[in-house]
């Protein structure tokens, strides 16, 4: 939150964001015309509603079905943002989003599922359906663990990195963010999310690589890191989660907590996260991580022109 906004403001602009984003969006986003017909795929599909698997079924339906992404035999590797180290209510991924894409890729065909980073110990206690689908979630691999070397070609920072193999080898890469507060890089989302593939020593260079004597000392340094791994893969899905999340001293929290219940899915990391910046109360040309990675090519931050459809569950 801004010094120069009151917490009830703050809040007022909230509650006025998600009306809004109820109503058909945010002024100037590029919404479907219902006299039209249905946008054969948009850029981005945002859901609001309590029901989070429901919610990522119908964006996912709204972007092609998960068969667009998934192939009969294909291997699927899920980067979810609930490490060890992320506990409290707000900081990470909800299961009921890694559920339900778990549940698309093995219903559209998926040979293997595999974690590229372990969810935290006690994760599938959040979620209500977690019983009734204990089989499906058992049947996803644990990370190997198994780091390998990698070049990174197209850099102005990291030139190498250590990523877990499977995050290059896996068919289908899905992207499952949490949309938050960051105390450092101003908000969390996929592109930041991206780290979650690196060992802590690779993450330590992004953190004191350029020579900063604290962890966040060089937001330009990290914010470049960032983007240059981001060069390595792109999510061929993402689904980021913006229905419970920290709005104030991300990324572990405990803080003040958004509730927008969105869950926001499409291919292009820059253009969720550029979507999402104004959720924790950012614009997007201030977050350097995007900004670097729309230099790159990466993708769009031009939310104005972007075909949102928005819908409810």
């Amino acid at each position: 939150m801004s010094k120069g906004m009151k917490r009830r403001d703050f809040v007022k602009s909230g509650i006025l964001l998600g009306t809004a984003a109820l109503a058909g969006g945010l002024k100037g986003q590029r919404q479907p015309d219902p006299k039209s017909p249905r946008l054969a795929s948009p850029d981005l599909a945002v859901v609001t509603g309590a029901d989070r698997v429901l919610a990522v079924n119908k964006g996912l339906e709204a972007l092609g079905g998960m068969k667009r992404f998934v192939k009969p035999g294909s291997t699927v590797g899920l980067l979810i943002n609930a490490p060890s180290w992320w506990r409290l209510p707000g900081s990470h991924t909800h299961p009921d989003l890694t559920l339900a894409v778990i549940l698309a890729a093995l219903g559209a065909g998926a040979k293997e599922v595999h974690f590229l980073i372990d969810p935290l110990a006690g994760y599938w206690k959040r979620s209500p359906l977690a019983a009734k689908h204990q089989d499906e979630i058992d049947s996803v691999r644990k990370c190997s663990k198994n780091y390998v070397e990698k070049e990174v070609a197209r850099n102005k920072a990291l030139k190498k990195t250590n990523v877990v193999k499977e995050f290059l080898d896996c068919d289908v890469f899905v992207n499952l963010p949490i949309i938050k507060h960051h105390v450092g890089v101003g908000m969390s989302g996929n592109l930041k999310n991206l780290m979650g593939v690196n060992t802590d020593a690779s993450n330590q260079f992004f953190h004191a690589g350029s020579g900063a004597k604290t962890e966040y000392g060089d937001i330009p340094f990290l914010a470049q890191c960032v983007a240059d791994l981001n060069t390595l893969r792109k999510p061929d899905l993402c689904v980021a989660d913006a229905t419970e999340f920290l709005l104030t001293n991300g990324p572990a929290g405990p803080g003040e907590l958004g509730k927008l219940g969105k869950v926001i899915l499409g291919t292009d990391p820059v253009a969720v996260d550029a979507y999402a910046a104004p959720f924790v109360n950012l614009k997007a040309a201030d977050v350097l991580m995007i900004t670097k990675s729309a230099e790159w090519g990466l993708g769009r931050m031009d939310v104005d022109k972007l075909a949102v459809e928005q819908l409810t569950v």
